[in-house]
């Protein structure tokens, strides 16, 4: 296994992160660092009252919904009692995700206690939790049943789904602390390399493709010892995606600072975003700032759409950015999610000295506070549905977000290219091996995920990372430098949906055409769920 970056990352490789559909108890090891690191040391004990979002529960209930959920599957699955206090299933079973337009509109939930609970009691029911499942893996449970073995998924990558949206809430609030052992990064110096290796983004020809979305996992123990799948992911079938063009990388923070500043939007910046006056010691380096020619000549991409997204653009907690695209014939209107070459149809209604000054009084959130934006220019910029629809309004000719279909389509061709480099024989793209593939019940994990070497998933690091300089070649699942990615479709049923008989309102209750689909993952989402090329 490769070195880890840091104390808290999850390996890339596939055989390494998702080697058996059932998790193993290295990966649980792995998952319960990085998720009582987020909850017990980033962030003080006396402070979990707060809501950061306001229409989330509290801070503190995550830490009881974890092991509750788990606690709730594992009992159904063995037929066996609740762990003690068993009333935390009444409390923390489900969390709130009401509708952000009219807030009394909320899917059925847990009814918050009356008086909460100690906090060291919590803990202590969720070592219990913990023993549960080791105990399950003793005993080879775990593998003998899978109705046992699909208990233990979901537990896992729900828990995986909210280490991300506990760390996303938390960086808001002004309490965040650093992770312990992980030194602060030198963002100044980071920021000069970035501007230094900045290079053209290109647009690529993505060519039409025969794919299948999703894959089959019926709910019962019948078949082979195949990869589980939530309920989003199913049942397969077959599209055609017609050819188009993509960018090679998304749009970057100082990108979308140029169309804040030229369309007269500064005071609508993203929620990660700070004014200076709340950022110490902030001595804006020349160097890290001056270089935005690479940006004044290179638009950025993307669009939204309007519904039930948190201002800073977030879903479900999550951060997404965008590819860029447009159609091979170059119709205006099948122009995808994107910035343009060339010169800036913009330049003459905004001064390079308007964008400085929006720059020097700007900074950006990190867990180790806030941070000039200056080192963060060349980050994906993470953007909300509607903003980045206005913001690929502001770049004209029809550029737009791609749909889901299209963004499965680059990811696909990037990753035929990427093993081309490697030297990887591929399959075709009309019906090949890889695509009979998909439609079995996996047995085989390189199937359905994606190697995730050198992506910002997974912890690798505890904030965004430059992808200015990745211009040259197509970026694919899960590598957008620590982002989610947006796509233009909603979050809608497949054919032949059904909901999952043991969590039914996971995907049914968010398929109200106000919900978009997104792919990928940010820098804090395991890859069992960024590298999932279904999901």
């Amino acid at each position: 296994m490769a070195s880890k970056p840091n104390p808290y990352a999850f390996p890339l490789k596939v055989k390494e992160y998702a080697a058996a559909p059932v998790p193993s108890m290295e990966e649980w090891e792995t998952m319960w660092k990085a998720w009582d690191c987020v909850t017990t040391q980033m962030f003080p004990p006396e402070a979990l009252m707060e809501q950061p979002i306001s229409l989330r529960n509290p801070l503190k209930f995550y830490v009881g919904h974890i092991p509750t959920f788990e606690d709730i599957h594992l009992s159904r699955a063995t037929g066996t009692a609740l762990t003690e206090p068993s009333s935390y299933a009444q409390f923390f079973e489900r969390g709130i995700d009401p509708d952000v337009d009219d807030p009394t509109q909320c899917h059925d939930h847990s009814e918050l206690p009356t008086v909460w609970p100690d906090l060291e009691e919590m803990l202590d029911y969720r070592e219990k939790v913990k023993l549960r499942i080791k105990s399950l893996y003793e005993t080879g449970l775990a593998y003998k049943s899978r109705c046992v073995g699909r208990a233990l998924w979901i537990g896992y990558e729900h828990e995986g789904l909210h280490l991300e949206t506990f760390l996303y809430m938390s960086l808001l609030s002004p309490n965040i602390k650093p992770p312990p052992g992980v030194p602060r990064p030198n963002f100044e110096k980071m920021a000069k390399l970035a501007v230094a290796r900045r290079v053209p983004n290109q647009w690529f020809n993505i060519p039409e493709q025969e794919l299948t979305i999703g894959y089959e996992d019926p709910e019962s123990d019948d078949g082979p010892n195949r990869y589980f799948a939530w309920d989003n992911e199913r049942e397969p079938y077959d599209v055609r995606v017609a050819g188009f063009e993509a960018q090679a990388r998304p749009v970057s923070v100082g990108e979308y600072v140029i169309y804040l500043v030229d369309a007269g939007r500064q005071d609508s910046f993203p929620a990660t975003w700070v004014h200076m006056d709340t950022v110490t010691n902030t001595q804006v380096d020349d160097h890290a700032v001056k270089p935005l020619n690479g940006f004044l000549s290179s638009q950025p991409d993307g669009p939204l759409n309007e519904s039930d997204l948190q201002s800073d653009g977030s879903l479900n907690g999550a951060q997404c950015n965008e590819h860029v695209a447009r159609s091979l014939n170059g119709s205006s209107n099948n122009k995808v999610n994107g910035s343009l070459n060339g010169s800036d149809p913009h330049q003459s209604r905004h001064s390079e000295e308007s964008v400085q000054s929006f720059i020097a009084s700007h900074g950006i959130r990190t867990v180790w506070g806030p941070i000039p934006l200056a080192h963060a220019l060349d980050w994906p910029a993470t953007l909300c549905y509607n903003d980045a629809s206005s913001y690929a309004d502001w770049v004209g000719g029809g550029v737009r977000i791609p749909t889901m279909h299209e963004v499965r389509s680059i990811h696909e061709f990037a990753d035929e290219q990427k093993k081309k480099r490697h030297g990887v024989e591929t399959t075709t793209r009309s019906g090949g091996p890889a695509n009979a593939k998909n439609k079995q019940m996996h047995t085989d994990p390189e199937a359905i995920f994606t190697d995730l070497t050198g992506a910002n998933v997974g912890l690798q690091n505890f904030h965004p990372v430059s992808v200015t300089h990745r211009g040259g070649e197509l970026c694919g699942l899960g590598d957008l430098g620590g982002a989610w990615e947006w796509t233009s479709s909603l979050f809608a049923p497949q054919p032949n949906f059904k909901p999952m008989d043991i969590y039914h309102g996971y995907s049914y209750d968010f398929m109200d055409e106000k919900h978009m689909a997104i792919t990928g993952g940010s820098w804090a989402l395991p890859p069992r769920i960024s590298g999932r090329k279904s999901l």
